[in-house]
């Protein structure tokens, strides 16, 4: 029989090693003085053979860790082929590309009251307002063409062809 000194020397380890290993219960709690050098060694060397096969408790978190890493390198691999098959496309150009159009569609309607006034000047109301409502229409007619929702998606499709840029790598699932 041996102390837990004594049985921490034979298998090599240090004392405090020892009774991390007797908490985590790879080797079993003796009385004090009373460890059976025999069953130390085989219960740690049966640890050993663990730790190294992969089923010890450290093993174990680094096997979650390469799962983890598994899935998520499968994930990226999957978006990138519903990328190139057209599933998926970039959300930022589509993205500027609207809020460019808006820019201009917000810069001409903001501008008409000048470009206007001068052609409405000392005109009778009706006239005004047909003016006004002809104009509005017509850059109203713009935004709502279908030129402009094909350009959008033109756009998209083109940058789906393109590395994305850093900050650019969000998708968006297209309706099919």
């Amino acid at each position: 029989m041996a102390s837990l000194d004594q049985a921490a020397a034979h298998c090599f380890i240090s004392s405090q090693r020892f009774r991390e290993l007797l908490a985590r219960g790879a080797i079993a709690k003796a009385e004090r003085g009373r460890y059976d050098l025999d069953k130390v060694r085989e219960q740690f060397i049966r640890h050993l053979s663990k730790m190294a096969a992969g089923r010890a408790d450290n093993g174990s978190r680094l096997v979650e860790e390469r799962t983890r890493l598994v899935a998520a390198k499968r994930r990226r691999e999957e978006r990138q082929d519903a990328l190139e098959a057209g599933r998926l496309v970039p959300i930022a150009p589509i993205q500027r590309f609207i809020e460019n159009g808006l820019r201009v569609t917000r810069d001409r309607l903001l501008s008409m009251p000048g470009e206007l006034s001068y052609l409405l000047a000392g005109c009778r109301q009706e006239q005004v307002f047909e003016t006004l409502d002809g104009a509005v229409r017509e850059a109203l007619e713009e935004i709502a063409s279908p030129e402009f929702a094909a350009r959008a998606a033109a756009a998209g499709l083109a940058a789906a062809n393109i590395e994305p840029h850093h900050g650019e790598d969000v998708d968006v699932e297209t309706e099919e």
